[in-house]
């Protein structure tokens, strides 16, 4: 071959390579800090199972993730063959060692087949099947192209190798004994002429080369950069959807003098930390994101994957701002330049986008801090959050209603009303209720089932009435942190003082900030889901109940089930409550669609596309239920509300957990009141954040 040929192409490639690249990696450097070197065998783990082995790809959808594994284990295998073929170029006749040669030329062999095959069915899903969430993408089809000539000059460097060479040299006689496909291409070449089988040598080397190393030049100009930071990224991940809303520093804020000193969020691509740059430069543009996502499916302008590529082509533009600093602030602001306001205020913070990224890419963090400058600096929200914000600074509730009137629902029940520490000491759970089932009449009937199932059960339990504050979850989630750190520093403040140490609450909303927020606040207690705790009781005999219930489906909320990662629980109780197998959405599970109430959506008007939860009963409706179950309380009036525009018939019912086990107990002796209540096992334990 030629020496000097391969030195030169190998260093024209990595300096392109290492160019191109480091005009990337250097904004990447140029962002805001941030420490994400906790828990590092868990992170290593999560490199080894989603980024070595491709669990989480394979796993979701396994043609499509079983036909990437194959990419990879393809990549990274043949790794060793372009090592050879780099020694070739220096030496025609260099070869691994007999013992791995031989074996390696069979494993290669096997490994271009599976890849060409892998390479085959990817253009099949791009030109033929078509997945919705998969776009027009001319880099996706080059770079399989590329792949593919890789693979077909390879297995032909080695049929025009193995004429040539094989009768004179051993070694390469050696590896033709096992390269199958390559042994029958140099038994097919065998009778070509001496000066053809070395014009097909030369080119089917030079050819592969100039290939894989204008591939390795391209890697970084595009979505397939992925290739070497996916592994970073990876090891980088936060580990769970974004249950948890990165604070801000008040005191700061209110101490700021100068102006360009009032932070808050993101404002420009300079307020990004160097995790969101890593993250928008990795996506792979697969689309899985936009599978369950409410907003996409229902027409509104809200893809995470286009955010994604919008944010990257917007930080290599201004690129050398971002490395200077930004000293006069020239950057603009990321909302209108970048990101669209409708697109920002459309996410309903369902968690999706997160869960289903093959990579664990982050997205919410960055909403969320992008709302925070929009609501405390710019001022710039939905005219509908004005209200929402003085009903909460007026009454501690989105409705605006008396405060005093928290406990009223209850008025009749025996509710016990917590006063004290002693009081606490003698109850085995406080039921947070929450605003929802505090005002709202639907949530108001939720709540009054589930006291009735604990009375039942003999659970000692008491409520906090009018001292019960509102947790903030919903106004932290668009963006107003001021009036979050209000209302959850005196819930907080009162929880503790009373000396709370385990709460169920039938939100899970409260339960997320309850459990996963308020930590951060100094509240120490567990906290679990209704559903949690009455599986537990028809578990331990603590109530009965009769199976008659017939074709009910479950429809998951977001903040129960991929926020906090409780899934079986509801379904357990379905399954105790039914005469026949539970019905399940097409999207369910991991895979559930949200609502559309989430993230402050249940607050403003719904005017782009579809109805959000008007398109989660049609998907409902599809398996021909008698009744939608939910276990959210924004859920049951979103659900509600869709039953009355598609079945204003009433022929399917909406009910929530709680009121389909209220309805079905079957009386008993009354328990004595002493009774511990069973504990429950905190599901969430096992999917809390590496943070």
């Amino acid at each position: 071959m030629s020496p000097a040929g391969i030195s030169l192409l190998m260093l024209l490639a990595f300096a392109g390579f290492a160019w191109l690249a480091w005009r990337k990696l250097r904004i990447v450097r140029a962002l805001q800090a941030e420490d994400r070197r906790d828990h590092p065998w868990q992170r290593l783990r999560s490199v080894v199972v989603n980024g070595l082995m491709q669990q989480r790809m394979v796993r979701r959808e396994w043609r499509p993730g079983l036909m990437h594994a194959v990419l990879f284990l393809g990549f990274v295998s043949l790794l060793l063959r372009k090592l050879q073929l780099i020694a070739i170029g220096y030496r025609e006749t260099a070869a691994y060692p007999a013992a791995f040669g031989g074996p390696f030329a069979m494993f290669k062999d096997v490994i271009e087949i599976a890849v060409i095959a892998a390479v085959l069915y990817a253009l099949y899903r791009r030109f033929v099947s078509h997945p919705r969430r998969l776009e027009r993408n001319r880099e996706a089809v080059l770079v399989l192209s590329l792949i593919l000539a890789i693979m077909a000059t390879d297995f032909a460097f080695d049929g025009f190798r193995f004429a040539l060479f094989s009768e004179r040299v051993p070694s390469i006689a050696h590896e033709r004994a096992f390269a199958f496909g390559g042994g029958a291409l140099a038994d097919a070449f065998a009778p070509l002429a001496p000066a053809a089988l070395q014009w097909g040598y030369v080119l089917s080397y030079w050819t592969q080369m100039v290939v894989v190393f204008s591939f390795l030049v391209i890697l970084p100009t595009g979505e397939h950069f992925h290739i070497v930071t996916a592994l970073p990224t990876l090891y980088f991940r936060r580990g769970r959807p974004g249950h948890r809303v990165p604070g801000v520093d008040l005191d700061k804020l209110m101490e700021a003098t100068d102006e360009a000193d009032m932070k808050a969020g993101v404002r420009s691509a300079a307020d990004l930390t160097w995790k969101d740059g890593l993250d928008v430069f990795t996506c792979t543009e697969c689309g899985r994101c936009k599978d369950a996502c409410p907003t996409h499916l229902t027409g509104k302008p809200l893809s995470l994957k286009a955010v994604n590529d919008s944010v990257k082509h917007h930080l290599i533009e201004r690129g050398e701002l971002i490395v200077a600093g930004d000293p006069q602030h020239e950057l603009p602001p990321l909302i209108d330049a970048v990101i669209r306001p409708e697109t920002l205020w459309a996410c309903t913070t369902c968690g999706y986008c997160e869960a289903a990224c093959p990579i664990e890419l982050e997205h919410l963090d960055k909403f969320f801090r992008m709302r925070q400058h929009q609501v405390m600096i710019a001022g710039e929200f939905p005219h509908e959050l004005k209200r929402v914000f003085e009903a909460y600074e007026s009454q501690g509730n989105p409705w605006g209603l008396p405060a005093g009137d928290r406990g009223h629902w209850a008025e009749g029940l025996g509710v016990p009303v917590i006063a004290s520490a002693a009081d606490v000491a003698g109850i085995d759970c406080l039921f947070y209720v929450g605003s929802a089932m505090s005002f709202d009449p639907r949530g108001q009937k939720i709540a009054r089932a589930f006291v009735r199932i604990l009375q039942q059960a003999g659970v000692r339990f008491g409520i906090l009435g009018a001292r019960e504050g509102s947790t903030g979850e919903c106004v932290r989630r668009v963006g107003n942190e001021v009036l979050f750190q209000q209302l959850a520093t005196a819930l907080a403040q009162t929880l503790g003082e009373l000396g709370v140490k385990r709460i169920v609450t039938c939100d899970p909303h409260a339960l997320n900030s309850l459990r996963n927020e308020y930590p951060e606040l100094g509240l120490d207690c567990e906290v679990v889901h209704h559903t949690q705790l009455i599986a537990e009781l028809l578990a331990d005999g603590r109530i009965e109940v009769d199976a008659s219930l017939e074709r009910v489906i479950y429809h998951d909320p977001c903040y129960l089930g991929r926020h906090n990662g409780e899934f079986d629980a509801p379904r357990a109780i379905l399954a105790r409550l039914s005469s026949d197998a539970p019905l399940e959405f097409a999207l369910s599970r991991e895979k559930a669609m949200c609502c559309g109430a989430g993230g402050g959506r249940m607050w403003i008007d719904e005017t782009i596309g579809t109805r959000i939860n008007v398109l989660r009963v049609e998907q409902a409706l599809a398996a021909a239920p008698r009744t939608i179950a939910t276990a959210c309380p924004y859920c049951a009036v979103m659900i509600g509300d869709g039953l009355g525009a598609l079945d204003p018939s009433g022929a399917t019912a909406s009910r929530d957990i709680a009121e389909l086990v209220a309805e079905a107990m079957v009386a008993r002796a009354s328990p004595s009141p002493s009774t511990p209540a069973a504990p429950v096992a905190d599901r969430g334990d096992a999917q809390r954040s590496t943070r």
